[in-house]
């Protein structure tokens, strides 16, 4: 089954543009839900705003979107998709945990060994590896631990088929800061309504 995001990339491929309102009509659900799932489109350079379309009734023209030409361009998702179901397939007796705590390492020195120092430097350091990955990532300090904050899933548009993608972003952020970590949000709208992950660090 598709996710929400995937059926408007759909949409949108076979219409060309689009208002929220049309996509929202099209797909059964509401206009502040299209919107919300536009905006983390259009942030991850999915999609982009095309100038504004007649309203089919009454009110001002509706801005209206298209696909980038970047996502027009390939089929990462897609293969992320059929890779991560490969990787069920291939260790059915340990499960995908190795493997995932394995992928969680490349990926955490795929810029370089892992952060060093004390934990505030670590955590410094982590964040911009983070963000260097489009995570948005930011760290609090908070008692008994610091807490961790990704602001963007750079996996949503998949994250509904995997869920195991959010224990490969705690397995990512132990590989980076040495530490345990454990999940506290899951896609949790902060005040402004924009989803957010959270984790703390375990309390030695």
């Amino acid at each position: 089954m598709k996710t929400a995001r995937q059926r408007i990339v759909a949409y949108l491929a076979a219409k060309g543009r689009a208002t929220p309102r049309q996509i929202s009509q099209a797909l059964k659900t509401s206009p502040a839900n299209i919107r919300h799932h536009l905006s983390i489109l259009q942030e991850e350079g999915v999609v982009r705003p095309v100038g504004r379309a007649l309203p089919d009734g009454r009110g001002r023209p509706a801005r209206a979107f298209s696909l980038t030409q970047q996502r027009q361009e390939h089929n990462l998702e897609a293969l992320a998709s059929a890779l991560l179901d490969e990787l069920e397939t291939q260790t059915p007796e340990t499960g995908a945990e190795p493997a995932l705590r394995r992928l969680a390492r490349r990926l955490a020195t795929s810029g370089g060994a892992p952060p060093g120092g004390n934990l505030t430097q670590r955590l410094i350091a982590a964040m911009g590896r983070l963000n260097g990955m489009r995570y948005h990532a930011h760290w609090e300090a908070r008692p008994p631990a610091p807490r961790l904050v990704l602001g963007h899933c750079p996996y949503a548009a998949i994250l509904d088929q995997h869920p195991e993608l959010c224990r490969l972003d705690a397995y990512l952020l132990e590989a980076l800061l040495s530490t345990p970590v454990t999940q506290t949000a899951r896609l949790e709208l902060d005040r402004q309504g924009v989803p957010y992950c959270a984790f703390s660090l375990a309390v030695r």
